[in-house]
């Protein structure tokens, strides 16, 4: 078998630096390894809150694991599908013998939807030996631009099916199952990191990011309103109905709100209610320095 061409230099750094930073997540290690040993091909997937440590794990995966094919969504010009699917298919090709591609070959080929890709992970599939698996690491799924692809079809034009020793790891925020942008009908299991103690990564950088995804151009008066409850909850979160009341808004106006915002928000499930509160007590205590009496920070 080939070896693959180098990796991208951004993503490179991004590994390096990130890793560097790693603390024990050994876990996460251990269930991916499982998954491999106890599957034929599949996805898995690593769910947490911003700053919990998604990006750091899959970077040091991929340090610890050169053969992987690392893809970052969250660097700049590379959430689209055209550049993923160019990247990871120069990736590919340099694994496949006797596969002679050019650089203008494979670009008008990759972004013809998803057959190139398809065929390119069979083939490798095809000429692996038993035992040796192919993985591609994608981090930061939910950078991906949603509409920058065909409705029906996977984020990134990723395969529905995959071919024996073929796995994904992917990592993204929390997501509404209706909202996951992936149709997968091969095994696959979900690794959620707010059912674990681990450490959060984030600063002022990322919570100023946080907080700009979250205001947008501008709070509304019912953002605005729903957010000051937030801030101001107690650890075991507000319930929906709690926020009616305090707030006098439309209870349909608040939901659309907590959706809208759902990966910044942890849900604590009741026997008879969810309630809510911010992803992290540090983030609501540094939103809470940006949210006045009279405006939106």
């Amino acid at each position: 078998m080939k070896t693959s061409v180098p990796l991208d230099s951004q993503f490179q750094t991004i590994i390096e630096e990130k890793s560097a930073n790693f603390t024990n997540c050994e876990f996460v290690f251990n269930a991916i390894d499982n998954f491999l040993h106890n599957n034929k091909r599949g996805y898995f997937i690593i769910v947490g809150s911003p700053g919990s440590g998604k990006s750091t794990i899959l970077a040091k995966y991929a340090k610890d694991n050169p053969d992987v094919i690392y893809y970052n969504a969250q660097v700049a010009g590379k959430n689209s599908t055209e550049e993923f699917l160019k990247y990871i298919c120069t990736q590919l090709t340099a694994k496949i013998e006797n596969g002679e591609w050019t650089e203008r070959e494979i670009a008008e080929n990759a972004t013809e939807g998803s057959w190139f890709l398809s065929l390119l992970l069979q083939k490798i599939s095809d000429d692996r030996k038993p035992r040796q698996p192919l993985i591609i690491a994608i981090d930061a799924l939910d950078a991906i631009n949603p509409s920058d692809r065909p409705p029906g079809t996977n984020l990134f034009y990723l395969p529905r099916y995959l071919p024996d020793r073929t796995y994904f790891i992917l990592t993204r925020r929390p997501f509404k199952k209706e909202q996951s942008g992936l149709l997968i009908e091969t095994p696959s299991q979900i690794l959620d990191l707010s059912e674990y103690d681990v450490k959060n990564w984030d600063d002022d950088r990322s919570f100023s990011e946080h907080w700009q995804k979250m205001k947008g151009e501008g709070l509304s008066d019912v953002e605005l309103s729903v957010l000051r409850v937030l801030v101001s909850a107690e650890k075991e979160g507000v319930s929906l109905r709690e926020i009616t009341q305090i707030t006098n808004e439309d209870v349909f106006d608040i939901q659309e709100v907590l959706d809208n915002w759902f990966e910044f928000l942890q849900e604590i499930k009741g026997d008879k209610e969810t309630r809510y509160c911010l992803y992290h007590s540090r983030f609501g205590e540094w939103v809470r320095g940006r949210v006045g009496e009279g405006g939106s920070g």
